[in-house]
């Protein structure tokens, strides 16, 4: 029994070490390779999947075919309509202040075009170096990839035969994204109401 202790324990902890590595490894790449939160382009290439495509990419998310569709007809959408937010700043600050919207709408990137030019992307180092008392309108359209956190509810029905006879176990589950690419890591905790048993466990999603 010792041995096989010894044995399993040794396994558990080359895992927990792979699991630390891979974890510096993620952290020191993404510290030396920053995403791009902030994309220009034009209203008419922000309109197209391909669009969508590049500004995810710039920001090191990866989207299904569908979810750049998506994007894109919402965005062709919003270009006419109200803004629903209005941000007045200096010339200077513009790029620090569409990332500041992105982090606090929670979104995974932004598109900014000219409405006064849609045909040409808009040039951000050119804006930075405008009169601060230079008036500049430009659209941001924040992107939504993959919801941060992710809440989930399961119930397993009993049977006798196949005739279901009530509840075997409830559980709940709540998970966090930690890539780009829509991968979550969680808690999820059940109970097995035959058994009147507990359980706690981990939860990857990808």
């Amino acid at each position: 029994m010792l041995n096989t202790l010894t044995a399993r324990g040794k396994v558990i902890l080359s895992l927990i070490v792979f699991i630390a590595v891979s974890a510096v490894g993620y952290f020191i790449y993404q510290y030396l390779h920053p995403a791009q939160l902030v994309t220009p382009l034009s209203q008419q290439q922000a309109e197209t999947p391909q669009g969508i495509d590049l500004a995810a990419h710039n920001a090191k998310v990866t989207m299904m075919q569908d979810q750049l569709d998506s994007a894109a007809r919402q965005v062709a959408e919003l270009k006419n309509q109200k803004p629903d937010t209005i941000i007045k700043t200096v010339p200077v600050e513009v790029e620090k202040a569409v990332i500041k919207e992105v982090e606090k709408r929670g979104a995974d990137f932004a598109i900014v075009t000219d409405p006064t030019n849609p045909n040409k992307a808009v040039d951000l180092n050119e804006v930075a170096n405008l009169p601060a008392s230079t008036d500049v309108t430009l659209n941001q359209y924040n992107v939504f990839a993959y919801k941060k956190v992710l809440r989930d509810i399961a119930v397993y029905p009993s049977f006798t035969g196949i005739t279901p006879n009530g509840i075997d176990e409830v559980s709940y589950g709540v998970s966090r994204k930690i890539t780009n690419d829509g991968k979550y890591v969680g808690l999820v905790v059940g109970y097995e109401f035959d058994d009147k048993k507990t359980k706690i466990g981990l939860r990857y999603t990808f």
